[in-house]
């Protein structure tokens, strides 16, 4: 009986053990590896749910549904904590007494998170850290640990490990020990004021986190007692979540500070300290290779084994947003007006695609914060905007392009080829090129092949990342035997990219590309300029190529309410580059004007314009 009794303690132990260690939380588990399982993600957008306020900490899956907090928003927002349904985007329940920047963990039907609780003063809040169901959102306890007023309550993503969950308050640099029930075991404090949004991390019976005792930041380890094991001053704040990874049979520690990137061995021994600006992206590890953003917006890789830089590129911004990783493409987002969710190819850092938000105006920002979460072939993010977007794996992706006659080119193996812009080809190269869809701008990389250049034309291998298998066109309802530069399109035609098998039709592909052609006669290929002179002119030339016809050629702009502008008439084939003449009144200011170039047919003008410039800018002095 007793034997009995052992074993099924024993069987109860391991299953435990189990469920806690797939318990879902920030970067995915309590090593915060940021690595996960999925095909590879594309920009398209399943369901965007806006929660209103900002939306900086990680949406987190499990069984089918999303949770994520919000926090400090303007207006009739509405905080919370949400329970948001991953396949349609509905929201299934808000727990409003929730708010802030805190990732969620969660074990079996429990939710673990930090918050925030008004003071009464200001902009100013007590952190707590609460236990909810997570069937219905109620609230089943709260702590209150941070009774220090700061500007984020409880920020810190807390952690579950070994039956126990871990969370740091960072007014007091403390860590605290709380069992699965809410009570808690043990704390730990340091006595100084930590970043806020670091979290703990843990890893064969270690919990590392961040500290500062008596002014000095470092790095501390403790068993599960919290016994200290030992610790390492630093030369500046950690501004991140550590990272910890088996590698080789050695644990690795890996986190930054304002100005470096450390990395430690579980036994407090230093192997590499990296010059770097530090955010609180923390490193999403895949193999020997570390993928993590910086202050400076690069994203950088770097070699755990040789503490070598593989590669890193250059972001829109500031990187915050931790990665994540799956199929050999790395996820983050950028902390910026415009925030911009990335994909990157892992192996050598070449963009695959972006996804850009556009705030409605100069007031606003869209900044992302929050970091990826990819589970079930979808991936979740939040954003400043209030809402929480899902990307998927499949779907139709639909542009809509403007081309015009000329050529551009193509470099394939060293190689130049020049391709009509009103070719299939053409289109699919403007339409990579920001194209605007449902308010947001997408870019994306298409890989081509010359190897059949002289019997078939260049051949489409890869779109997005998307090339083990095949890609396919149809133009209209129609599928060409020629290769995508080959083949002219026309004004209104409708151009189908297929993923798959190569068997797929526009009807039932699962990954496509759509591109709404517009054909216009004209086009505007550069624009060059020369300073002016108030009471002189400026000559702004303009290099076209056009059908044959006549045209109206207007360039105007302005400066602080003041505007100047030229016209110009005239008659083309081919090329021709078009000068304009702008006088430049003496009364007008000096500074930069910003002008644009409008084409109208001669015949239509002004009512119709055919074709539009981008901004340029021209000094007047």
């Amino acid at each position: 009986m007793r034997l009995l009794i052992s074993r099924l303690l024993c069987l109860f132990a391991v299953f435990f053990m189990i469920s806690v260690a797939d318990a879902n939380m920030f970067q995915g588990n309590a090593e915060h590896l940021g690595n996960f399982t999925s095909e590879k993600i594309i920009p398209k957008v399943e369901w965007k749910t806006e929660l209103s306020g900002l939306v900086g900490a990680q949406p987190v899956y499990i069984d089918g549904k999303v949770f994520v907090s919000n926090w400090y928003g303007w207006g009739e927002w509405k905080p919370g904590l949400y329970a948001i349904d991953a396949k349609s985007g509905e929201i299934l329940w808000r727990n409003e007494t929730i708010q802030g920047a805190s990732t969620p963990a969660i074990y079996g039907e429990k939710i673990y998170i930090g918050g925030m609780v008004y003071s009464g003063e200001g902009w100013l809040y007590y952190g707590y850290f609460y236990i909810l169901n997570a069937k219905d959102g109620r609230v089943e306890k709260e702590l209150f640990l941070d009774q220090q007023k700061s500007y984020y309550g409880i920020a810190s993503s807390p952690i579950i490990y070994n039956n126990s969950v871990y969370v740091l308050t960072h007014t007091n640099g403390t860590l605290w020990k709380i069992s699965l029930d809410g009570d808690v075991i043990a704390k730990f404090s340091t006595g100084g004021t930590i970043n806020p949004y670091t979290s703990p991390a843990a890893s064969n019976g270690k919990i590392f986190f961040a500290g500062n005792s008596s002014g000095v930041n470092k790095i501390y380890c403790v068993n599960e007692n919290l016994d200290e094991l030992w610790n390492a001053s630093l030369d500046s704040q950690i501004t991140n979540t550590p990272t910890v990874v088996d590698l080789n049979g050695e644990r690795i520690l890996i986190f930054s500070s304002e100005e470096k990137l450390y990395i430690y061995n579980e036994s407090g021994y230093i192997k590499a300290e990296i010059g770097m600006k530090g955010s609180t992206s923390s490193a999403a590890v895949e193999g020997d290779k570390a993928f993590f953003g910086s202050r400076d917006g690069k994203l950088y890789c770097i070699n755990l084994t040789s503490f070598k830089e593989c590669w890193n590129i250059t972001a829109n911004g500031k990187i915050d947003s931790s990665p994540a990783i799956a199929n050999g493409v790395v996820y983050f987002a950028t902390n910026t007006r415009e925030g911009t969710l990335y994909a990157v190819n892992a192996s050598d850092g070449k963009i695959l695609w972006t996804y850009r938000l556009v705030p409605p105006d100069e007031y606003s920002s869209y900044n992302i914060m929050s970091s990826p979460y990819l589970a079930d072939n979808r991936l979740y993010i939040g954003a400043d905007n209030g809402y929480v977007y899902c990307f998927t794996s499949e779907g139709v992706i639909e542009f809509n392009v403007i081309i015009s006659p000329g050529k551009y080119t193509e470099i394939i193996n060293d190689k130049e080829y020049k391709v009509n812009k009103t070719s299939v080809l053409g289109a699919l190269h403007f339409a990579s090129l920001n194209s605007k869809v449902d308010g947001a701008f997408i870019n994306f990389s298409y890989e081509l092949s010359d190897k059949w250049y002289e019997t078939y034309g260049l051949l489409l291998t890869s779109v997005m990342g998307l090339g083990e298998n095949y890609w396919i066109y149809y133009l209209n309802n129609e599928m060409p035997l020629s290769g995508i530069n080959q083949q002219e399109v026309g004004d209104g035609d409708i151009i189908y990219l297929i993923y798959g098998t190569g068997s797929e039709t526009p009807e039932n592909a699962n990954r496509m590309i759509k591109i709404n052609v517009k054909v216009v006669p004209v086009s505007i290929n550069s624009i060059s300029t020369n300073i002016g002179q108030r009471g002189g002119n400026i000559t702004v030339f303009i290099d076209m190529t056009a059908v044959d016809g006549c045209y109206v050629l207007v360039v105007s702009g302005t400066c602080d309410g003041d505007s100047i502008a030229g016209i110009s008439v005239f008659n083309v084939k081919g090329d021709l580059k078009v000068p304009v003449i702008i006088p430049v009144p003496q009364q007008v200011k000096a500074g930069k004007y910003k002008l644009y170039a409008g084409v109208y047919y001669l015949s239509n003008y002004p009512e119709n314009i055919i074709i539009w410039s981008d901004a340029f800018e021209v000094e007047v002095r």
